[in-house]
């Protein structure tokens, strides 16, 4: 069944409109995602924990990807929204707390515009613990910055 997004306004503040996610996508409407990047330090390195994505997903099919996430569905609060993701894509249960809140972008890559809030989570234990339970990673693998 197909998600319903919060429209947000292009100064990222919600509208109190929501639309279905193929109605936000094709006709440009601004909502909201979460990415969550995890890092190590290795030495005097920093790496990422970096995926390579379902041959399935809808963007970007069979790619590496530098971070984990997803879009906020409607009604779901950012913190909640960086909960679920963690835990349905890499089996992680985190507090947002446990993270380091970055920035908030906005990104207009028409018709797909979005307002990300980027967290960071230092992930120092063993890759095999994490379990990806939706179906959208098909590898992982630590990546040099």
């Amino acid at each position: 069944m197909e998600e319903y997004f919060d429209i947000v306004d292009e100064n990222g503040v919600l509208t109190g409109e929501k639309r279905l996610r193929s109605e936000a996508h094709a006709q440009g409407l601004w909502h909201r995602t979460v990415h969550i990047y995890l890092f190590r330090k290795k030495g005097s390195n920093i790496e990422f924990l970096v995926h390579l994505r379902a041959k399935t997903k809808d963007s970007h099919p069979n790619k590496w990807d530098t971070r984990f996430g997803g879009h906020l569905k409607s009604g779901e609060s950012v913190e909640d929204a960086v909960k679920g993701e963690l835990q349905e894509e890499l089996g992680l249960a985190l507090d947002p707390s446990d993270l380091i809140k970055g920035e908030i972008n906005k990104g207009d890559h028409y018709p797909n515009r979005e307002f990300t809030h980027a967290y960071y989570y230092e992930f120092n234990g063993d890759v095999s613990s994490l379990t990806f339970n939706d179906g959208e990673v098909q590898m992982i693998k630590w990546m040099k910055s």
